[in-house]
This record gives structure tokens, C-alpha cells and sequence, in this order.
């Protein structure tokens, strides 16, 4: 062949596979040398292990490496020896096989960000045949300017001119809620239900996330946004005195919410106050919390106490105690809670405020539907009901949510019911649920008018809560636990009263 057309194919540009490449044991970065891609990989993440997280964050949210730099390989046999690239392709490596890290924490930090997205399989490399032509590239790519030949930096005042033409001051409404949605997939990649629902909020509505989260809710909820100080590209992220387990329960009802509802339902400071404090059991007091605010992704969901991690107490709406007229305060382990009470004020159902008589705290539910009767259903529903009322939710929980489920089908399938609320035999559960909700109140969808007796059945309905009652009977991966039971019995037990007094 001559020596041109050598030349000419001394470059060329291949797709490989992580699988495919080897980690260079001579990278200028570790410049004593290593033996095998495992220890160039833990030597990476010695020199800096946030970093290269970063790096396999960005490369899963985007979808690919850097195209605007590709690595450089060199043929090593039958396999590619990467010369420039390495950090990318021990990121890759990584998300593919975690365990390649020997540090515990480096695994689940991989296995964290391998659960946000795909990492692409396959990556567009220039390959050399001529490792000198290489290091030619890599020489310039990383030493300078070398007088115009090389890389130009940026001067300082250059550089903020672009940060301001590509992204948005982080305050803003589109940012934020990037920055939020970012964070809780990250978060909750263990809870299939609740990604499901913030991906689906992030593809329709992803400024209204911003929009519900406004500074006001941020302050609120003890969150805020900041540039991670050991990014070198100052990447923002989600910042909480809390758990995501301690906020499961919130952020699945927050996002719910946001998908549910207009920007009208939370469009001012005050109408979005006025929607905490109906939720406020949802809300771990601040002095539960740790002593500083931790990067939110870096304290992930592990699912030990269900939906609401430190899950909410039985009651009406998100915990709270009420009446079927609406009556009632907010129970405990929330912003009002006997933990936290307010101020002059009876933490407890009936609750007076300022000067009124405390009344005791209501007792936590021993049996599920602990108390109910109904005596117009069906004489079978009425004996799977006795049973029910002598199941102990500490020593039973697991048959507890499995029978909260059936009980509330049996109920709301009944032919009296679906004559009531015009549903039909075939439809699923949540159809049948809400018809009947409507049924009882023509406004229930309005979270401003609706009957607060009725709501929190409808918030279950419409959000996580019934996903996970249809998990406990379908997937052997959903764990009910008592907190659970609790919670469904006593958010379908005024539906189930108010059916019973309907028929």
C-alpha cells in the first residue's frame, strides 16, 4: 500500500462498546501506572469520586458522552486501548457494573445514577493505528493555548456571558424545577410508582413543578437549591434537612398534585400556603431533621417505611383526624403534631385553639376498620368486615392491606353501588372508586370545596395510594407494614360509612 493511502487510513471513527476498551495504565492522571481497568477505575474515584458521579450523572441525563470531544483510541489486540477518554469510560464501566467500585458508598452513589436513565451503549471514537499522531491531539487537548494551536480558555467575563445565554439564573421557575425533577428521580429510582409520576409531571407540566415550588414552599419545607462546591462546572442540586424517606409521602402527594391541578390551584403565596396546611401531616417537623441541609439525592429513598417513610398516623386527610363534616386538626408528626404543636393550640382531634379544652390524643388503630359497621351492604361484605375488625395491624399488617384492598372493592362493586354511581362491573377499581366519590360530592376534584371527610379516599384514589393497596395483591415486591394498614383504613373508612348510608 502507499504511503498515502497509509496515511489516509490512520484514522477512523468506530462505535465501541465499554466492553470493548481498555483503561490506559500509563493515564498522565495516575502517573504511577496500574495493572488491570479495576484499579484504574478505584484510582479514579480515589482522585475524586464526586466528580466522576457528576460526570456519569450528565452522561445519563443526556443521553451520550461529550460529543463535542471524542475520545481517542489506540487497536490493543483485539480490543481498544483508550488514550483520551479514560474518566468517560470508567464512568460507563461503572454504570453498567457498580461493583467494580471496592468503596460500599461508590457503589450505591453508581447505583443511584444508573437507575435516572440508559447510559448510551455505545460510544463515537476516533481510533489511531499511530499512537504518536495521538498524543499530538491529546497534547493540545489538555496543555494550553500553545500559542493558538491548542485549546483558548475562556476569560472570566467571557465565560459568564455564555453561562447567562445557556442557562437561567437557578431562581427561576424553568430551573428550579429541573433541578427538583432531576433530584427526586435520583432520589426515589427505588419507587417505581413515584418515578412514574414525576417523569409524567416532567414531560407535561415541567414548569408548574417550579411554579409549586416556589422560594415561599422551598422555605417551608426546609429545601433549597445549591451549586455543588465540589463541581468544577458548579452544578446546582436539591438540598433538604430531610430524607427522601421522610419526605416520601409529601413528594408523592406534591407531584400528584402538580399533575392534578392548574396553576390556578396554587398560583399565589397565599392560596399555597392555605394547601400546606391542609397537608401538614405530610410534613416531618423541622427538629426531626439532620443539623444541616444535605444534598437530597445523597439521602435516597430505601422504602422501610412504606409510602410515607416516616409514615403519617391514621386519620382523615393525610393523617388528619377530621369528622364527616370536615372538622378536625392535623395529627401527629407533621407541622401542627403533638411533636410540634401550634402555638396556645390542641394538637389533637377536636381541637379548640387558643383557649379552648384539650382533649386527649386519639389512640392509634389496633384493628383494621377498628369499630365499623355496615349494615346495609351486603351480608357477605358485613362478615368479611368482623373478620377484618379482628386483625391486629401490628402482628397482621401484611394481611391487613391486602384485605383494606378487597373490602374497599367488594363495597364499591356491590350491584346497590354501581346502580348509585353508574360505574360497571368491568371497570377497573380506581374508576369504580371514583365514580362513587362523585356520586357523594359532585365537587370532590375541587380540592377547595371538596368534602373533607371524602378526601383523602380521592387523594388515594388519584394518586399513589391505590397503586400501592393493587401492589400489595400483585407485586411481591411492594412491603406493606402497619403504618400502611393504618393509613388505608382510615382514609377509605368514612367512604366506606357514607356508601353504607347512601344504599
Amino acid at each position: 500500500m502507499c504511503a498515502d493511502c497509509s496515511e489516509e487510513f490512520a484514522l477512523q471513527y468506530l462505535n465501541l462498546r465499554p466492553s470493548q476498551v481498555i483503561l490506559d495504565p500509563d493515564n498522565p492522571r495516575l502517573p504511577d501506572g496500574t495493572s488491570s481497568d479495576r484499579e484504574a477505575i478505584n484510582r479514579l474515584l480515589d482522585e475524586g469520586a464526586d466528580a466522576l458521579a457528576a460526570l456519569a450523572r450528565d452522561i445519563v441525563q443526556t443521553g451520550q458522552t461529550n460529543p463535542s470531544e471524542l475520545p481517542i483510541a489506540v487497536k490493543h489486540g483485539s480490543r481498544y486501548l483508550i488514550l483520551e477518554g479514560n474518566r468517560r469510560f470508567a464512568a460507563l464501566k461503572l454504570l453498567k457494573d457498580p461493583d467494580l467500585a471496592d468503596d460500599e458508598s461508590h457503589r450505591k452513589a453508581f447505583r443511584r445514577v444508573a437507575s435516572i436513565g440508559a447510559a448510551p451503549k455505545t460510544v463515537f471514537t476516533l481510533v489511531t493505528d499511530d499512537r504518536d499522531l495521538a498524543e499530538h491531539w491529546i497534547v493540545l487537548r489538555h496543555t494550553g493555548e500553545n500559542d493558538g494551536v491548542g485549546v483558548r480558555r475562556w476569560s472570566a467575563g467571557q465565560t459568564a456571558t455564555q453561562r447567562r445565554r445557556a442557562n437561567k439564573n437557578i431562581d427561576a421557575g424553568t430551573a428550579r424545577s429541573i433541578v427538583i425533577a432531576d433530584d427526586l428521580e435520583e432520589a426515589y429510582a427505588a419507587d417505581q410508582a413515584m418515578l412514574q409520576v414525576v417523569r409524567s409531571v416532567r414531560r407535561a407540566k415541567l414548569t408548574n413543578i417550579g411554579r409549586f415550588f416556589s422560594p415561599d414552599v422551598m422555605t417551608a419545607l426546609h429545601l433549597s437549591i445549591e451549586k455543588d462546591p465540589t463541581s468544577a462546572i458548579q452544578a446546582s442540586g436539591l438540598y433538604s434537612r430531610h430524607s427522601a424517606d421522610d419526605l416520601h409521602a409529601f413528594f408523592a402527594w406534591a407531584m400528584q398534585f402538580v399533575s392534578d391541578n392548574s396553576v390556578d390551584e396554587y398560583k399565589n403565596a397565599a392560596v399555597r400556603a392555605e394547601v400546606l396546611r391542609s397537608i401538614a401531616s405530610l410534613i416531618p417537623p423541622l427538629a426531626t431533621g439532620h443539623a444541616r441541609s444535605r444534598r437530597f439525592a445523597d439521602l435516597p429513598y430505601t422504602g422501610g417505611s412504606g409510602p410515607g417513610g416516616t409514615a403519617p398516623p391514621s386519620g382523615g386527610p393525610f393523617g388528619a383526624p377530621t369528622s364527616p363534616s370536615g372538622g378536625g386538626s392535623t395529627g401527629g408528626g407533621g407541622v401542627n403534631s403533638p411533636t410540634n404543636p401550634p402555638p396556645g393550640g390542641n394538637p389533637g382531634p377536636g381541637g379548640s385553639g387558643k383557649g379552648g379544652k384539650a382533649k386527649p390524643e386519639a389512640k392509634l388503630e389496633q384493628f383494621l376498620f377498628q369499630g365499623l359497621k355496615l349494615p346495609n351492604h351486603p351480608a357477605r361484605v358485613q362478615n368479611l368486615l368482623k373478620e377484618c375488625r379482628t386483625l391486629e395491624l401490628e402482628a397482621l399488617s401484611g394481611v391487613a392491606c391486602v384485605m383494606a384492598r378487597v373490602l374497599v372493592e367488594l363495597s364499591v362493586s356491590s350491584a346497590a353501588v354501581l346502580k348509585l354511581s353508574g360505574a360497571k362491573e368491568e371497570e377497573p377499581l380506581s374508576t369504580k372508586i371514583k365514580k362513587i366519590l362523585k356520586f357523594l360530592d359532585p365537587v370532590i376534584e375541587n380540592p377547595r370545596t371538596r368534602d373533607k371527610g371524602l378526601a383523602q379516599a380521592y387523594l388515594e384514589t388519584d394518586g399513589l395510594g391505590l397503586q400501592y393497596l393493587n401492589g400489595f395483591v400483585h407485586n411481591p415486591n411492594v412491603q406493606p407494614d402497619v403504618q400502611l394498614a393504618r393509613r388505608f383504613s382510615a382514609a377509605f373508612r368514612p367512604l366506606l360509612t357514607r356508601v353504607d348510608g347512601a344504599i
